[in-house]
């Protein structure tokens, strides 16, 4: 057996530990914060977390991608994590970056801080299905 999907395991798991950490603690912290405090710290957090968040969604689908693409036959579970994955990359693009956008240019608007917090949620779900769905993969091959 091949050591990428051990790699792709490895992956989602960082995800999963790195979105969870997000959602209970970073996201919900940004309501606590001050607005002139917020609007220094949101352009910190977003620039540090993306050296973090960026090569490890990259090296997912490029890896999920990959071993789509090269079987000689499809298994269900690793095109449903790829299609998670894909969908995941979608929300963040079109959903979650526009709403840090905000926060960046209304850091006292209370309202898009919660929409961060609830929609977030979706991610959580996810980034857990799609290691879910690679735990069994791995488990079965």
């Amino acid at each position: 057996m091949s050591i990428l999907p051990l790699i792709q395991l490895l992956i989602d798991f960082g995800l999963v530990v790195l979105i969870w950490m997000v959602q209970l603690i970073i996201y919900p912290s940004f309501l606590r914060y001050e607005s002139h405090s917020l609007e220094k710290w949101h352009l910190t957090y977003t620039g540090r977390i993306t050296v973090i968040v960026a090569p490890l969604m990259m090296a997912q689908i490029a890896l999920a991608g990959f071993l789509v693409i090269t079987r000689t036959s499809y298994n269900s579970l690793e095109i449903l994590a790829l299609g998670l994955i894909i969908l995941n990359w979608l929300l963040t693009f079109f959903v979650f970056i526009p709403l840090h956008q905000k926060i960046d240019v209304q850091p006292a608007d209370r309202n898009v801080q919660r929409r961060l917090v609830q929609s977030n949620w979706i991610r959580v779900v996810l980034f857990c299905l799609t290691f879910v769905c690679h735990v069994f993969y791995y488990l079965a091959f």
